[in-house]
């Protein structure tokens, strides 16, 4: 018997939080029975194509989100669903989803899920457009998911969210891929030329959310404390550039390492003594789940949801706090941490081990495939 195909629409497939989620789930899900394709919004090769291939899946190239160039970005959209009335359920996680899922039901696909991953609060030309979508969104869907409850209050409404609508899917990992050893610890800081440095580190994409040139004014001021210090980041993004122009500018670049997409992250990490992640929204911050698995003490903004936070390793402070003030709360958590120990346990206690997040979803697409042939006799 043939799998079922789910058809997965995102951005790009390129390293990112959402993506990687997407992908453990693949890897994870049993593709005898359910079967991964991907409609994206950018016609480049990307980080995870030959993956999905090698897998099985195919990939269905379109336009990105323009607001001077919709009528493109629609019509390419309605031309893949036209031409693949084989589909039965499309999952989509792009923030702007109202637009792909509209399609969707204009062409009759049963079961149509929007997923929140974001609690986006970055006011450009794109939110005015979010804020549209939300209005209608709910009228396009058949199914609700969100990775958080501030995710589902941020897309869906606080309505939606008292009344229960939505299914809340936990942003699973691999949980046997972050087990911490001091030896894999030893050689990457030797590799990286790190041993006797204190290592600050962060992973993520160079986009606005993630306040990169925040990270570069703590630096400097632990700096001033501990000056054998160093800042990595681990990711790509449209600002990268600016952050290294930025760093130069204040003497600091000697002092941070761009080591770019990695496939080595679970590595990387352990190599870190803090992780730093002052972002400005995060739907969850699947990246902290991996840090906590791996016993890496993490200051964190108070933009990340409550989800996030399921050991003691995790350590809020404000934004409205300076870099100072962040600086000196970094290195107090350092010079009082706890011998560093795996905290694999407690993450498969919390539900974030990918094999019962892959688990649910083959479930319930199984189901709603059935439900939705029954529609379509």
């Amino acid at each position: 018997m043939e799998p079922i195909r789910v058809l997965h629409e995102n951005v790009v497939m390129d390293m990112g939080g959402i993506e990687n989620l997407l992908m453990n789930i693949y890897r994870n899900i049993d593709r005898e029975k359910v079967q991964f394709d991907f409609m994206v919004h950018r016609d480049k090769d990307a980080y995870f194509d030959d993956e999905i291939r090698n897998l099985g899946g195919r990939i269905y190239k379109c336009s990105p989100f323009n607001p001077f160039k919709h009528f493109k970005y629609m019509s390419d959209i309605n031309k893949v669903l036209k031409e693949h009335p084989e589909y039965n359920i499309i999952h989509a996680h792009s923030e702007l989803n109202m637009w792909p899922l509209k399609s969707a039901k204009k062409y009759n696909i049963p079961i149509r899920i929007s997923h929140s991953h974001s609690t986006r609060e970055i006011k450009d030309l794109k939110w005015l457009f979010m804020e549209y979508e939300k209005i209608f969104l709910k009228q396009q869907c058949t199914d609700l998911f969100a990775c958080s409850i501030d995710a589902a209050r941020w897309l869906y409404g606080e309505k939606a969210v008292k009344q229960n609508k939505i299914k809340y899917i936990k942003n699973g990992i691999k949980v046997d891929d972050f087990e911490f050893h001091i030896d894999i610890r030893n050689r990457i800081r030797k590799e990286l030329n790190l041993e006797n440095n204190f290592v600050i580190g962060h992973v993520g994409r160079f986009m606005k959310e993630k306040n990169h040139k925040f990270m570069l004014d703590i630096l400097k001021e632990i700096k001033k404390i501990k000056s054998n210090s160093v800042l990595i980041f681990v990711g790509n993004g449209e600002l990268e550039d600016e952050i290294k122009n930025k760093a130069r500018k204040m003497g600091i670049a000697n002092e941070i390492r761009f080591l770019g997409v990695r496939s080595d992250v679970k590595y990387l990490m352990q190599a870190m003594d803090i992780f730093l992640f002052p972002s400005f929204y995060e739907g969850l911050g699947i990246v902290l789940i991996e840090a906590q698995a791996l016993g890496l003490e993490s200051v964190v903004s108070e933009n990340i949801p409550d989800e996030a936070f399921i050991t003691d390793l995790v350590h809020k402070v404000s934004l409205e706090k300076d870099a100072s003030y962040w600086a000196k709360k970094i290195i107090d958590i350092y010079n009082n941490k706890k011998n560093r120990k795996g905290r694999q346990e407690d993450i498969v206690k919390a539900g974030y081990d990918i094999v019962n997040t892959a688990k649910f979803l083959e479930e319930f697409y199984l189901e709603s495939e059935e439900k939705a042939r029954f529609y379509r006799r």
